[in-house]
């Protein structure tokens, strides 16, 4: 195993669409180029043959798209992988790990020992066409950043401001009496995490966010299951629950506040 570089990333990209995750190209290249993320690769044969990320949010690490090639698979390169970045993350100051895993995966993390906390509900849905913005919406502004990764800290237990300013051109803000109250921040893999307690702010920036997608394409979301207040305007939009993946932690669960989340980077960054 060995640190992932630029140039591995044409043989990350096939592996991705051989385990059935096509078109992450733009991730993986960000991934392998961001200081605060973990990339390893794993070679045999002489092949790249498995990939694995980290994320590192202060004290707590994210563990994301580890993936073999369907050759290599049930020798224990995926497990290896996974163990590999959580030494790095280790390394990082994480004390706490989180990821999410499909149903197949869950006894491999198990045995690594990852516990379910939660899970994670994807809604899909119709875009919309462009329509007037809730007054209180607004795109985001450089001076807006320290508010909104000190919201984004409170509603994720996480120090994600690495990721809100390498990505934040994109950004918009809800606001109530010049307090910013919600977030989203499109990403250009798509998708976007969208942070708010506040059910009028998630309102508006849902719609904000089917608005960007357009009438033409899919829009989605990911609440975690215990937001019950975005279940039911998911149900209310129209949206149909397509995915649903387990959220899984080593070391405690960070404190965070599960009802606040409408949206990701990725289901391997949070």
């Amino acid at each position: 195993m060995r640190a992932m570089t630029a140039e591995d990333v044409p043989a990350a990209v096939s592996i991705g669409a051989e385990v059935g995750w096509p078109g992450r190209g733009r991730r993986f290249g960000f991934f392998v180029g961001h200081p605060f993320c973990e990339a390893v690769a794993a070679e045999a044969d002489g092949l790249v043959v498995g990939i694995g990320f980290g994320t590192h949010n202060g004290a707590v690490g994210w563990i994301g798209l580890v993936c073999v090639r369907p050759g290599y698979q049930g020798r224990g390169i995926g497990a290896a992988l996974t163990e590999r970045v959580a030494g790095l993350l280790k390394d990082r100051g994480c004390r706490r790990l989180v990821l999410t895993a499909t149903e197949m995966g869950v006894p491999i993390y198990e045995r690594l020992g990852f516990s379910t906390e939660t899970h994670y509900q994807g809604f899909a849905g119709p875009g919309l066409q462009p329509q007037p913005l809730h007054p209180r919406l607004r795109r985001m502004a450089p001076e807006d950043l320290t508010s909104v990764c000190e919201l984004d800290r409170r509603m994720t237990g996480e120090d994600r401001s690495h990721l809100l300013r390498a990505l934040a051109g994109p950004g918009w803000v809800f606001t109530d009496d010049g307090e910013i109250r919600g977030y989203h921040l499109p990403v250009p893999w798509g998708g976007g995490p969208l942070i708010t307690p506040d059910p009028e702010a998630a309102r508006a920036l849902t719609h904000l966010a089917r608005t960007l997608a357009g009438p033409n394409e899919t829009a989605r979301f990911w609440l975690a299951e215990e937001n019950e207040t975005g279940k039911d305007l998911m149900q209310e939009m129209g949206f149909e629950r397509a995915r649903r993946l387990p959220r899984m932690v080593r070391g405690g669960p960070p404190r965070w506040r599960p009802e606040a989340l409408w949206g990701l980077f990725s289901p391997g960054k949070g």
